[in-house]
């Protein structure tokens, strides 16, 4: 036997069944400059980064492909191991780092900046230790200046 809930209950109901629509949020590479992450960020990352037990997983959240290293493709050979970078590894690399970018409203926020960094200065613990010596760190700086949208590439327009 059903019992009346009285008028209060139905109309939560029905505003709990409400719709609730989100606008679209642009993936975070769109906002990034592909151009300067090739020049200031990306040899960072390959130089910091890549190291087979660390980035250089394709399993991990920041994967970075470099010769010698992680490929796109398991190489055939030595020279394909270390042949340069393809542009879909590069286009790899730069979707991979700029993932970091998404939702986070500060700048200095962003784990590509916190993670790396000492903990005295605000840093989170990273199992490959500090990468940076700090936040006026020359490689700080080329990401968090990549990462606010700011920075050039010598040689670019």
């Amino acid at each position: 036997m059903l019992r009346s809930r009285g008028p209060a209950v139905g109309v939560a109901m029905l505003v709990a069944c409400s719709t609730v629509t989100n606008s679209p949020v642009p993936p975070p590479a769109s906002s990034l400059d592909e151009t300067v992450f090739a020049c200031n960020v990306e040899p960072i990352l390959a130089r910091q980064c890549s190291y087979n037990a660390c980035h250089g997983q394709a399993d991990f959240a920041l994967r970075v492909y470099t010769p010698g290293k992680l490929r796109l493709n398991p190489p055939m050979s030595i020279d394909d191991e270390q042949a340069p970078l393809t542009q879909a590894e590069h286009d790899g690399n730069f979707q991979s780092a700029a993932g970091f970018a998404y939702g986070i409203a500060n700048t200095a926020d962003n784990f590509l900046l916190r993670k790396p960094l000492p903990a005295n200065d605000g840093g989170f613990e990273h199992k490959g230790g500090a990468i940076y010596t700090g936040t006026s760190d020359f490689q700080y700086v080329a990401v968090y200046n990549w990462l606010a949208g700011e920075g050039s590439c010598a040689g670019s327009n």
